[in-house]
């Protein structure tokens, strides 16, 4: 899963064994070093990753009982994408590349929810937790955050026009309000509101640019992946 490092909230020091599934301590490659003999015991980078190489990676590392250290003093410079469009195609990029990886570390078909928690007690990225597996016919992940609510919120409203309901109108105008403010006051800095309104709309198209990508390549892989977006 690609998850904004600065934003799980590890902390220092050892990261937890990788377990069965897909939510597990990983480092991006844009800072990270591992030990060459490690990389060398596992094969290396695995060539059919398109995107999410370093979450595989990480995956296998530790699996294969090497540690994962994480030292958040450990600093780099690193130049993200300076135009939009460039920043569109890398976020439609790196959901293009979760249902394979998704698909490739489940093992087997299911349909999971999972619910962001507290990455404390929870190391996971998010501070992720299951709250539902379930045998299925094809690779199944739904990661619910605000974004996804938001979005079912506001198709219940348009059912609800259409269905003439005034009821489904109102409990659904009610949520979209809600976690739409959610989502747009997650980072926002209201001693900084122009800035932070701009940001917003940077993070809410690359939040959909992934999405977006992780659903059409889905489509190829068997999979319906709508994991974590980068904005909880």
């Amino acid at each position: 899963m690609i998850i904004d490092i600065t934003r799980c909230r590890y902390a220092p020091g050892y990261m937890p064994k990788a377990a069965e599934g897909f939510f597990n301590p990983f480092f991006a490659n844009a800072n990270v070093a591992f030990r060459r003999e490690a990389l060398e015991a596992v094969g290396g980078y695995d060539d059919r990753c398109q995107t999410g190489e370093d979450v595989d990676v990480s995956i296998r590392l530790s699996r294969a009982g090497w540690e994962l250290w994480y030292e958040p003093a450990a600093i780099i410079q690193h130049q993200e994408r300076y135009t939009f469009p460039h920043l569109l195609r890398q976020w439609f990029g790196y959901g293009w590349g979760q249902p394979w990886l998704y698909k490739k570390h489940l093992g087997k078909p299911r349909l999971q929810f999972y619910v962001a928690g507290d990455p404390v007690k929870n190391p996971r990225p998010y501070g992720a937790k299951c709250v539902l597996d379930l045998p299925f016919f094809c690779y199944g992940l739904v990661f619910l955050s605000a974004y996804y609510l938001f979005h079912a919120a506001l198709l219940g409203l348009i059912i609800g026009v259409i269905a003439h309901s005034p009821i489904t109108c109102k409990i659904a105008g009610a949520a979209a309000l809600a976690s739409g403010l959610y989502y747009a006051t997650i980072r926002f800095n209201w001693r900084r509101p122009l800035r932070s309104i701009g940001m917003l709309g940077l993070r809410y198209a690359a939040d959909t640019a992934f999405v977006a990508g992780a659903l059409v390549a889905g489509v190829r892989h068997g999979v319906v992946l709508l994991g974590a977006t980068r904005t909880r």
